[in-house]
């Protein structure tokens, strides 16, 4: 029977990143630029982001992140936000969500497809061979078993100066520098803020600094809204720890840790926060911590993330700021100076310089000529890549490592069907090849679940993973029937593996991956049954969870083959 294909939004998460991938292309074909082109591109536009208000939505805000810590700058005048994340901050934990019986009703789902009954199979498929439980908390998995990426708190700057009028406002973020700066004047004195999220030490710095002696008077707190205790206050530090469920039992253990160090003035402690008083300037140094093992996908009760967070910031102090900047910078510029591309008559767009990013994309939505504003565009997409994935740790997730919320939507998890391949499109392309060593481990790590999976549901060899996935690497599919059943997630992520020899020519891991991908090819092989009109090998049940159909009676459908 011909069936009427109904085509759904897309669910796109890091949507910039992965629209970004639209201008890249291999390699060879990009223009071999040197650092001195680089340097010469006098006006920045495209590497900087700019603003002339505070954000107010978290969309809004600069993101910096060195791939295990994440901070989104809001900028704010009157009460300043810094949302802080950690990557592997989430709730819940291992758990197993195959239903043991789901291999004898396979059979019976097929022979309904194979006749075309395309409702009975759905219905059968929703009754037994969908996760068992609540699988992903049907995208709200927080306190399940399942879990949600989380963010780890704010750090929260709060002025008090709402009644004095603010003047010169400006916000930038320097993607070649990966440095979020925020300027503005108020009362005849000229505030600077500057943050970044350290490469080489591995903690983020916050410097505020002001041209007025002993002009700064604000507090300063890190605050959680649930799982945390009380803040506590020791000398210049501020201490916040938490544990996040695991459904109904406790789960991932953190600790946020922020140090306080000013130039004249003084730091005076009240109400669970700090007060600055009457300081130059005040540097405020931050680590997040978890008790995570991204090789295990467990929690390590035996870590001690108070001793962690202290030792990485013991040896740190705001005299050494700017040298921390310069080794951060080269760092990064490591990674981010791989690949460049100008445009001709971009180094003529001075005027540019004095409008916001917010303004050029209108000017050139209308038409108005910007050859920078697409190399800006494919550079963002670089600099959330490089920001979000380091090696040794998870991947990078729906939403990067940046989240405001503790319910995130679809739980910011790993989407196999195409979300976390679009985070990674750029990686080989773009000369950031060794940044997707996470998604390869990760995929790596799904085998021992992925091939339990494969028995429960299809008695089969191999190994599969369905749809979503999260840090305790879970493989079962979804918990319905009109998206769970996709079983292409595992291949999908192998095709990464491929692509990624393919690339490099890199035979020790293409050993290292090879049983990988053979297992995955084992399992696809293994279920392929014989479709009897044209004497097609298909895959049955099969769906997209981004499309539908119709068929002739009017049932709207995703089961098929």
């Amino acid at each position: 029977m011909q069936a009427k294909i109904i085509f759904n939004r897309v669910r796109w998460q890091m949507y910039i990143l992965i629209m970004a991938f639209f201008f890249s292309t291999k390699p060879t074909t990009l223009q071999a630029q040197k650092k001195d082109i680089a340097a010469a591109i006098g006006s920045k536009n495209d590497v900087t982001l700019r603003f002339d208000q505070p954000a107010q939505k978290f969309t809004e805000a600069s993101p910096l992140g060195n791939g295990r810590l994440g901070a989104l700058v809001f900028g704010g005048t009157d009460s300043e936000r810094i949302a802080l994340n950690e990557i592997t901050l989430w709730s819940g934990g291992p758990q197993d969500g195959d239903r043991e019986d789901a291999y004898q009703y396979l059979k019976p789902i097929q022979e309904h497809l194979l006749k075309g009954e395309n409702k009975a199979a759905q219905q059968l498929l929703q009754q037994h061979f969908t996760a068992k439980g609540r699988g992903t908390g049907f995208g709200n998995g927080a306190n399940d078993p399942y879990g949600s990426y989380q963010t780890a708190g704010d750090l929260l700057i709060d002025w008090n100066k709402s009644a004095l009028k603010t003047e010169h406002y400006k916000r930038a973020l320097d993607i070649s520098k990966a440095l979020s700066t925020t300027t503005y004047e108020r009362d005849g004195q000229k505030i600077k803020e500057e943050v970044f999220t350290d490469f080489q030490n591995d903690v983020t710095w916050v410097r505020l600094s002001t041209d007025k002696k002993s002009g700064l008077n604000f507090s300063v707190a890190i605050r959680r809204k649930e799982n945390v205790q009380t803040p506590v206050l020791s000398g210049n530090t501020i201490v916040l720890a938490g544990q996040l469920p695991n459904g109904a039992k406790p789960g991932m253990r953190f600790v946020n840790r922020a140090k306080l160090q000013v130039t004249d003035g003084n730091i005076v402690a009240a109400d669970s926060m700090f007060q600055v008083r009457d300081a130059s300037t005040c540097t405020i140094i931050l680590d997040t911590r978890t008790d995570y093992d991204p090789l295990t996908g467990t929690c390590n009760p035996n870590v001690d993330l108070q001793a962690l967070t202290n030792k990485g910031l013991s040896q740190l102090d705001q005299s050494g700021f700017m040298k921390a900047l310069e080794r951060h910078t080269k760092k990064y510029q490591a990674f981010f100076n791989r690949c460049q591309w100008t445009m001709p008559g971009e180094l003529n767009q001075d005027s540019l310089a004095g409008i916001t990013t917010e303004q050029r994309l209108i000017r050139y939505y209308y038409g108005n000529s910007d050859p920078a504003l697409p190399v800006l565009y494919f550079n963002f997409g670089r600099y959330l890549l490089i920001s979000s994935s380091r090696p040794g740790l998870l991947p990078a997730n729906l939403q990067g490592l940046w989240a405001v919320e503790y319910q995130a939507p679809w739980n910011a998890d790993y989407h196999m069907n195409i979300n976390i391949q679009m985070n990674y499109w750029l990686a080989e392309t773009t000369n950031l090849s060794d940044l997707a060593q996470p998604l390869f481990q990760f995929t790596k790590n799904l085998v021992p679940n992925g091939e339990k999976t494969a028995w429960a549901y299809y008695r089969a060899k191999g190994w599969v993973a369905h749809v979503a996935t999260n840090p305790w690497f879970f493989t079962s599919p979804g918990e319905g029937a009109d998206w769970g059943s996709t079983l292409t997630g595992g291949a999908w992520l192998c095709d990464h593996l491929w692509t990624h020899y393919r690339f490099t020519e890199d035979t020790a891991f293409l050993k290292k991956y090879y049983p990988i991908i053979k297992g995955s090819a084992i399992f696809l092989n293994s279920i392929l049954i014989k479709e009897p009109i044209h004497g097609w090998l298909v895959t049955a049940p099969s769906n997209s969870p981004e499309n539908a159909y119709q068929m002739p009676d009017g049932f709207k459908g995703q089961t098929c083959m």
